[in-house]
């Protein structure tokens, strides 16, 4: 043990000599990170194949079959709602004797930790979600394979960052490369597992997080293909447009998934609160479990396909061998039996079922306008692929990464032109009619509420924009020469210029793009002491009250792309300028200082 610790005592040592942003060791502990979440991503899949193979295989035995599945007759109606049921009480025994945090999705536990708690899990978290949810999926619940995987993985880049005691942003980083190596392993998609991590856990495309994330999942993908093998998750057709018309089809088909999304999400709410609330029969934590994984057997009785710990329901659809009416059964039965899993205890991810839904939703689209316009649309398949990643869009509100995940997973790119137009609709229906993604709303029913960079609101509207502000500032006339305002530059703080009138309220602003713009017009050049700024001055007057809190500054600098913000006060008179800068350390400081008082 004495060499365990003169090692540790070395490389931590090494690591303090060498400055964490430097690109080589940056990518050193993301590929460690990768590695690492790929296997767990691994042991997890192979956790969930043995609990599989010893409760619905190994038993099938007895009765001359390959799989309980098969069973017919009242055995049918006995044994397979027993299943899930056993598995529900174990996982809800495990629950409450070792980590009552680790029930249902793993997603918003690791977004929580990176927004409020500087990207620190705890590693016995990791270690029984995987425990959890291969109990629970493995035996028929309903629950999907990624959000564990993002857990552990994301627990993995905690630990790696906590054992060589490394900030706060480190350690940030580290947890977004776990989280994108995890699900890249289990879903064989690095480049969506990436965008993933990025657009979702850490909530930003920050470019400098963009190279460590790519390499960690690359790394975890590829720790995946070498023991599960090359291939993508879907191996199905490659689909084509039939005609043109079929682009307002995937229109009608987006705004289809962006309320198929909003279904998902309000029943998974409203079925947790059911089994959460007070008037609910059965009180204690170990049987609710059990009584959800019972309800999700009796609907597997005539659906196996909703069980989560296969995909054959999708690889049929996306084959167009699956009636409309089956379709339409999984559409809805598919949502009850996730929303009853996590919502009751159990443990799993709603990412995957997001993909099983849009499928079953595509299909039954596609299959419509086949009895309708069949000679105009392509195969059913083509618009369950489309369903897939819309619907996700709109249940995760991230559609970029939706987007080249289900790319990945099937391996099709024939039908990119599509799969954006629906995306993007069905992301914009969700976020009218929704507060939050599915993960986000989690966290605001734990009274957490993040805005799209992973800031906590209620923190942010705490502090007044004039406490942050800097009232000293260079402002520009409208009457400013051109030429007078070019040697203002060197004195200003920001790339922004507010523009004040005479009477000294606030007019608009103009930015250093401006100025080059207007510089770039022939014969400006020479006109510099004739032309003023009111001549070239941006007719977007962006600006922030004093009165206001950073939850409402940051919201239109982010809208209006800036990284600083006029500030005024009542009677449009100039008070000073907000810089982005200033608001996040702000942030930051109040942040800590509320972690200090929660203990």
């Amino acid at each position: 043990m004495d060499i365990f610790y003169k090692i540790k005592d070395w490389l931590l040592e090494q690591f303090a000599k060498v400055e964490f942003s430097q690109e080589p060791m940056h990518l050193v502990l993301a590929t460690v990170s990768g590695v690492l979440a790929g296997l767990g991503a691994i042991l997890f899949y192979k956790g969930i194949e043995f609990v599989e193979t010893m409760l619905f295989q190994k038993p099938a035995g007895l009765f001359g079959l390959s799989n309980l599945i098969d069973l017919r007759g009242w055995e049918r109606f006995l044994i397979i709602p027993l299943i899930p049921a056993i598995g529900g009480l174990i996982v809800g025994w495990i629950t409450i004797k070792l980590a009552g945090e680790i029930k249902g999705e793993g997603v918003p536990l690791v977004m929580e930790s990176v927004a409020k708690k500087g990207g620190i899990l705890s590693p016995l978290v990791g270690v029984l979600q995987l425990v959890n949810s291969a109990i629970s999926i493995g035996s028929g619940g309903a629950g999907g394979r990624e959000g564990p995987s993002i857990a552990i993985g994301g627990t993995i880049g905690s630990t790696i960052g906590q054992i060589f005691k490394l900030n706060e942003e480190q350690t940030k980083s580290l947890v977004g490369c776990g989280a994108g190596a995890g699900l890249a392993a289990v879903f064989n998609a690095p480049i969506g597992g990436a965008l993933f991590a990025m657009e979702v856990v850490i909530g930003s495309l920050d470019m400098r997080s963009f190279s460590p994330i790519i390499i960690s999942s690359v790394f975890g993908d590829l720790i995946s293909r070498e023991i599960l093998g090359n291939r993508p998750i879907f191996a199905i057709p490659t689909f084509s447009m039939q005609s043109d018309w079929e682009f307002f089809f995937y229109i009608g088909l987006g705004i289809f998934a962006g309320f198929v999304g909003i279904f998902f999400i309000k029943l998974f709410y409203a079925t947790e609160e059911i089994f959460d609330s007070k008037k609910f029969p059965i009180k204690s934590r170990l049987w609710k479990p059990a009584l959800g994984g019972l309800l999700v057997g009796i609907i597997g009785i005539f659906l196996p396909q909703v069980f989560g710990y296969t995909y054959a329901g999708v690889t049929a659809t996306l084959y167009s061998r699956d009636s409309f009416f089956l379709l339409a059964a999984l559409l809805l039965m598919k949502p009850i039996a996730t929303s009853v899993t996590l919502g009751s205890g159990g443990s799993g991810g709603t990412l995957a079922p997001s993909l099983f839904i849009g499928a079953m939703a595509g299909g039954a689209f596609g299959s419509i306008l086949k009895m309708i316009v069949p000679n105009l649309v392509a195969p059913v398949g083509a618009y369950a692929l489309i369903g897939m990643a819309a619907v996700t869009s709109a249940t995760v509100q991230a559609p970029l990464a939706s987007a080249i995940l289900v790319f990945e997973m099937t391996d099709n790119y024939s039908s990119i032109l599509p799969i954006l137009i629906a995306v993007v609709i069905a992301t914009y229906i969700s976020r009218k009619y929704l507060s939050g993604s599915i993960y986000t709303m989690r966290l605001r029913l734990k009274g957490e509420n993040l805005d799209l960079y992973g800031r906590d609101v209620n923190i942010l509207r705490t502090i007044p924009v004039k406490e942050v502000m800097r009232p000293q500032l260079v402002a520009a006339s409208e009457s400013t020469r051109l030429s007078d305002l070019l040697d203002m530059i060197p004195e200003s703080h920001s790339s922004v210029f507010p523009v004040i009138r005479h009477d000294g309220t606030f007019s608009g602003v103009i930015s250093y793009g401006d100025i080059r713009q207007a510089m770039s017009d022939e014969g400006v050049k020479d006109l510099l002491d004739i032309l003023v700024v009111k001549d070239i001055l941006n007719p977007t007057r962006f600006s922030v009250m004093e009165n206001q809190d950073l939850s409402t500054a940051m919201k239109h600098m982010l809208d209006a792309g800036v990284s600083a913000i006029p500030v005024v006060r009542d009677g449009n008179q100039l008070a000073g300028m907000l810089y982005l800068n200033d608001a996040t350390q702000a942030y930051e400081k109040k942040l800590l200082m509320e972690e200090v008082k929660s203990g």
